[in-house]
């Protein structure tokens, strides 16, 4: 696989898989949704070894976790498809300056859903964990999502002028 799909894998996580994905990878869905699977426990197992979680605190964060995770996974979906539809009109030559502008619009659309997610989410977290254990979970969904968005800083071309 390249280093690109990878990289999309990665976008998806831990917030499910567009079959759109899979399509034009090259890659069967089923070793897709293996690696999917592997990335979003990695994920998970970061938090557990990063918080020391009583078991009340587990009990209570564990589904409050999986929640997060099915409110973010539409907007997660709708970011690959955007990334998958920008590539695809970059190497076919097609990148119009109508589209850039419905790119970055899009881009920051999904930035904002995701922040408004996060908001809802840290809220709910906060009543269930003590300050500090919420401060560090927040820290670590952003540690984690900045090193996906660094890999596609590395991997997605710019837009070429015309």
């Amino acid at each position: 696989m390249t280093r690109l799909i990878i990289t999309l894998m990665l976008v998806t996580l831990p917030f499910g898989i567009d079959s759109v994905l899979a399509q034009d990878a090259n890659v069967e869905e089923p070793e897709l949704a293996s690696v999917l699977v592997t990335i979003q426990n990695g994920r998970k197992d970061t938090i557990r070894a990063e918080i020391y979680f009583t078991k009340t605190e587990a009990a209570a964060f564990w589904p409050a976790y999986d929640a997060y995770v099915a409110d973010m996974q539409p907007v997660r979906d709708r970011r690959v498809k955007m990334i998958r539809r920008y590539l695809q009109a970059y190497n076919d030559g097609s990148v119009s300056e109508d589209f850039a502008v419905e790119l970055v619009d899009e881009d920051l659309a999904i930035k904002t859903e995701m922040l408004k997610i996060r908001k809802k989410h840290l809220d709910l977290i906060r009543k269930i964990l003590p300050p500090f254990k919420a401060a560090r979970f927040y820290q670590l969904e952003n540690k984690l999502d900045a090193e996906i968005n660094g890999q596609l800083a590395r991997d997605l071309p710019l837009i070429d002028p015309v």
